[in-house]
């Protein structure tokens, strides 16, 4: 087999995402540690590092590092890396980079199930409202998908029907708001703005076990992801059962984006430009799954930590903050579309 090399280096694609992905990872732990000792509290580098595994390290580090900064950061990375790699994955199966959850109404579906699961059997179990957003995300995707396709998916009835989706699964989660008791409407509304404030170890865990479960099943089929970027034909020539594969990864990948939604409520951007930026800088031709998913933990812990950085009274929970820092490139993405460029 040929092995593509790039420059004058005579890089191989192979080595070029490995070291893609150590610096993404190595920037990942700086921002991590960071996160760890910012704050009013004069923790050390040690002793943070201690208290976020649970090792005693005496007041007030177990506390404010042990149940505060550590499960928000650990939360920030895995939600942001379960971001990534949902829009990874939705991409690479439409072919279409402006394929991400939350852009063509999937998280918006995932939010509206939570907010019903809220609604009928309160807010208090993390995994009651996990179930419910997952639900809510697969009709909602089942629905989008069957009005795009047309003998396979058309990118642009995709991206119609997704804005059209998000928008009505929008306007019952509103109405349900105004059903909803006063308290737990407020709680509802303060989770939909999107944050990792107050995140427990509960949602760490959780997020953990999902990440657990489904990333072993999205890398045992990254292969039938790649090869199917080159055509469905190519792909039943080499042997990929195109159907099931493409539902395995569907299905992993709105489950993906609906436990992120559930445990720290709609995050817009991540998943839209985290494996655009992993795909520019190891600059493969397909999908790249580990670097997106580093890419969105990076980016989603960067702009957690932007965010608390701000003065008191500019701070904003971090789904705002993405949503104002994401918003410029979707606009450049489009300006680059409507010059004929590519992504």
């Amino acid at each position: 087999m040929k092995i593509l090399r790039i420059g004058p280096l005579g890089i191989t694609t192979h080595q070029r995402t490995f070291a893609v992905g150590l610096a993404l990872f190595a920037v990942l732990a700086g921002l991590f540690i960071f996160a760890l000792v910012q704050g009013k509290a004069d923790i050390g580098v040690l002793d943070s590092l201690k208290a976020s595994v649970g090792i005693p390290v005496g007041a007030p580090g177990d506390f404010i590092v042990g149940q505060v900064r550590a499960p928000r950061a650990f939360t920030a990375i895995l939600v942001g890396a379960t971001l990534g790699l949902s829009g990874a994955i939705l991409q690479s199966l439409t072919r279409n980079p402006l394929a991400s959850p939350d852009f063509i109404g999937i998280s918006a579906g995932a939010s509206t199930g939570a907010v019903i699961t809220m609604w009928l059997v309160g807010g208090g179990s993390l995994w009651i409202t996990a179930a419910g957003a997952a639900v809510g995300g697969l009709l909602i995707s089942l629905l989008i998908f069957a009005l795009a396709w047309k003998r396979g998916i058309v990118p642009l009835r995709l991206i119609l029907a997704g804005i059209g989706m998000g928008f009505v699964a929008q306007s019952v989660t509103q109405y349900l708001l105004t059903r909803m008791d006063v308290h737990d409407a407020g709680t509802a509304l303060g989770w939909l703005v999107g944050s990792t404030t107050g995140r427990t170890w509960t949602h760490v865990t959780v997020a953990a076990t999902i990440l657990g479960v489904l990333v072993p099943i999205i890398l045992w089929h990254a292969r039938a992801l790649r090869t199917m970027e080159m055509g469905d034909d190519t792909a039943r020539a080499l042997g990929i059962p195109v159907a099931r594969s493409r539902a395995i990864l569907a299905v992993s990948s709105v489950l993906l984006a609906a436990a992120a939604t559930a445990i720290c409520g709609p995050i817009a951007f991540i998943a839209l430009v985290a494996p655009a930026l992993a795909l520019r800088l190891t600059r493969n031709a397909g999908v790249t799954l580990i670097p997106s998913a580093l890419m969105g933990a990076v980016l989603l812990l960067a702009a957690d930590q932007a965010s608390q950085l701000m003065p008191a009274t500019l701070q904003f929970p971090v789904g705002i903050f993405t949503a104002a820092v994401g918003a410029p490139y979707l606009l450049w993405l489009v300006w680059r579309a409507s010059k004929g460029g590519t992504q």
